[in-house]
């Protein structure tokens, strides 16, 4: 997940989790944490609770991978355990839609089978979203996340945050050229 897709997630959430998660992702770009999970051990309880679909619910979203769109492929929805919730198939469109029972527990992971290839991954913390983008950068978070502890909240937003990438040339003020608002996102 991108910067820029974090701070639109943001947008939807309390006011409050709003204000910790933009004060720790200001913490995570000046250098303060050295451990970007733990920033975010002062989120809302109800954001620290189990969740899970409280009625049916149709994900939707599309699958690509580095270079195009996956077209042929299926998309499986699993528990952590990998026990298998719902599947479809990819039928000449990268686009799915899927359903997930009411009563189905969080995490949950969409993972997206093509020919040939390790699944692509995206981990599922809330019932209140519903449009996801499998590909690699979904997939990389997810498993930095797993290395965190688990699919957590706290875990995919550090990981997230992690896999924020500078070009090794743009490391240095001197190196940066342009406007910051629009390089790397929108941020860097």
């Amino acid at each position: 997940m991108a910067v820029h897709e974090l701070v639109s997630k943001m947008k939807r959430l309390p006011k409050t989790a709003s204000i910790v998660l933009a004060g720790a992702v200001f913490l995570a770009g000046c250098g303060e944490s050295d451990k970007p999970a733990e920033m975010f051990q002062g989120l809302p309880q109800k954001f620290q609770e189990e969740q899970k679909f409280e009625k049916e619910q149709t994900l939707r979203g599309t699958v690509n991978d580095e270079k195009e769109p996956v077209i042929q492929g299926k998309v499986v929805a699993t528990d952590e355990k990998g026990n298998t919730i719902a599947e479809t198939s990819l039928e000449g469109s990268n686009r799915f839609s899927i359903v997930i029972p009411a009563g189905t527990a969080l995490p949950i992971l969409l993972k997206a089978y093509r020919e040939g290839s390790e699944p692509l991954i995206v981990a599922i913390v809330d019932s209140f979203e519903s449009q996801y983008n499998i590909n690699p950068k979904a997939t990389a978070i997810a498993e930095k996340a797993k290395s965190l502890g688990g699919y957590t909240r706290k875990n995919l937003m550090a990981a997230a945050m992690m896999s924020s990438t500078v070009p090794e040339e743009d490391k240095t003020t001197s190196g940066f050229r342009g406007d910051p608002t629009k390089r790397y996102g929108g941020w860097h």
